[in-house]
């Protein structure tokens, strides 16, 4: 944001100058607290002072000190100061700020201004230690390629920096997201959820192998967002808007599905984001990176700053569950409020929508992506579930209209192998046809009648299951059932909101359906597992003897 003076204060700034009563050779060669309390008494206030004192400073870094100080006094009357840097491009042209020859004129303001926050001289070395570092890595490495110790130094640098000025996380939203955090833990569910747009990629694979790695270990995580921020597109990556997440203080960085950091230290939870974040990123770049290249063999812009990196962007984030919320985007904490996975949503949403696969202002290699992602999957889903039907499953059905629709069925039990997409397919073919499927497998027409189910009914409790665990606990508590309809106190609702997910699923499956425990398989990595109880049979009433014929 700019900095700007009042008119009636400019003026006074500028007359001031002119008369000689601000001597600029002076201010020039004094140190920043001297100049900081010059101005501050100029202007009667200590915040003014300090950001009047850091523009000036920015100017003497510039090898025309005079051209410098009249930008100075034109900016102080409302021309906007240059846009900011990244963090690191920012330091590494910060040197005379930071290790100036005469340590008594530190630029204090200006380097504050610039990092964002206040900063001593020894803080300032620390920062002129670990960016001097990062720069011999560069001249010896070629940084075409990526490299990790480079990514390290650089990571090292971010962190330290941040730490001089934290971004706390508000406490309301670090304990409202406690219980979606906790319910999507101890498992390994990316890959089958926001990952299954992407599982005919070959790059699917190798970030499914190494999301182990960082689920036991902190280093190879860290490796991979090393290994991430020196890759050749990553600015532009960025730039473009592609989804890469971090497990740090700011929650809007992080997946949805973790908006907290007061688990972080906790064994088996720490693992499970680490896996999940770790996944995703990996998968995103490195499909990224595949179709920067692609797009560029055939023809395609690829210059910095072009719109085709945009595209390309948004159709890897709409296939990894990664979708930006359009207008909504800086209302993601309400959204998360009252949704379980809004980005999620909107990314089901933008694969559903045709415009994506026809519209001839979207880039052509984006738009062959997004056809052949989705037809990918649907081939793949298709096949692991008829592979099931092979080893011993059930029958799949192939009416959309069925709630069993894309689900591996044993038993009493169902895992969906959709990435949980299915079930907006399933809305859509009911609501076109103004019809049902029944579990019995009869068909049912819609209708608007009390008792009969409507389109309406459909389609709010369709919603009703993508609550977040907060706002699903108001809705149990006013119904006094859950979504499936089961009877729950509220105690009993709150506790519900503190269980894995999958965990629950596995007991379930374990203690009503054991001959189905194949199905945790899929399940421990996003499939979406089910068990029904088993019908209670009528009891079979006893045989009436017959009577001898005489």
């Amino acid at each position: 944001m700019s900095f700007c003076l009042t008119p009636n204060t400019a003026e006074k700034l500028k007359q001031a100058i002119v008369s000689g009563k601000i001597d600029i050779d002076r201010l020039s060669g004094g140190t920043s607290k001297e100049r900081q309390e010059f101005f501050s008494s100029f202007f009667g206030n200590l915040d003014t002072g300090k950001k009047v004192n850091a523009l000036f400073e920015s100017k003497l870094l510039l090898k025309n000190q005079k051209l410098g100080l009249v930008n100075w006094a034109k900016e102080l009357t409302g021309i906007k100061p240059e846009v900011q840097r990244d963090l690191i491009s920012r330091i590494e042209k910060m040197d005379k700020i930071l290790s100036p020859e005469d340590r008594s004129k530190f630029l204090n303001d200006l380097a504050s201004k610039r990092l964002g926050t206040d900063i001593t001289i020894e803080e300032a070395d620390k920062i002129m230690e670990l960016s001097n570092k990062i720069t011999k890595l560069k001249e010896s490495t070629d940084i075409t390629k990526s490299d990790i110790p480079l990514g390290r130094a650089k990571l090292e640098l971010s962190d330290y920096v941040n730490s001089l000025n934290p971004q706390k996380a508000g406490i309301v939203s670090n304990i409202a997201n406690i219980p979606r955090s906790v319910m999507a833990s101890l498992d390994l569910s990316a890959p089958l959820n926001q990952g299954w747009g992407m599982l005919s990629r070959k790059q699917f694979y190798p970030a499914f192998r190494d999301m182990f790695k960082y689920a036991f270990s902190k280093d190879k995580f860290a490796d991979l967002q090393a290994d991430i921020i020196t890759r050749p597109n990553y600015k532009a990556a960025k730039k473009a808007g592609l989804r890469l997440t971090d497990l740090g203080t700011n929650l809007q960085k992080r997946e949805e599905q973790f908006m907290t950091n007061l688990l972080d230290k906790v064994p088996g939870i720490a693992g499970s984001q680490r896996a999940y974040t770790g996944f995703l990123n990996k998968l995103r770049m490195d499909v990224f990176d595949d179709l920067v290249k692609k797009a560029g063999l055939a023809g395609e812009d690829i210059n910095p700053g072009s719109k085709v990196f945009e595209d390309l962007a948004k159709v890897v984030n709409n296939f990894t569950g990664g979708a930006q919320v359009g207008k909504f985007e800086q209302a993601t904490p309400a959204l998360n409020a009252l949704f379980f996975s809004p980005r999620k949503i909107t990314s089901t949403l933008q694969m559903l929508n045709p415009v994506n696969y026809v519209n001839p202002n979207i880039s052509p290699t984006a738009r062959k992506s997004a056809i052949r992602n989705l037809l990918g999957s649907l081939t793949i889903t298709a096949s692991i579930i008829s592979l099931a039907r092979a080893l011993g499953a059930e029958e799949p059905e192939t009416d959309p209209r069925s709630s069993e629709f894309g689900k591996i069925k044993v038993g009493n039990s169902r895992v969906d192998m959709t990435g949980g997409n299915g079930t907006y397919a399933v809305l859509l073919a009911r609501i076109l046809s103004q019809s049902i499927k029944t579990q019995a497998g009869t068909i049912k027409p819609l209708g608007t009648k009390i008792g009969e189910t409507s389109g309406f009914y459909l389609v709010s409790n369709a919603m009703r299951y993508k609550l977040s665990p907060n706002a699903s606990l108001v809705a149990d508590a006013i119904t006094g059932a859950n979504a499936i309809g089961e009877k729950k106190t509220i105690p009993q609702s709150v506790l519900d909101r503190f269980k894995p997910m999958f965990i629950t699923s596995f007991l379930e499956l374990a203690d009503e359906d054991p001959d189905a425990m194949a199905l945790a398989l899929p399940a421990i990595f996003g499939g979406g597992l089910s068990t029904y109880e088993p019908k209670e049979s009528k009891p079979k009433s006893k045989p009436i003897p017959l009577k001898p014929i005489k």
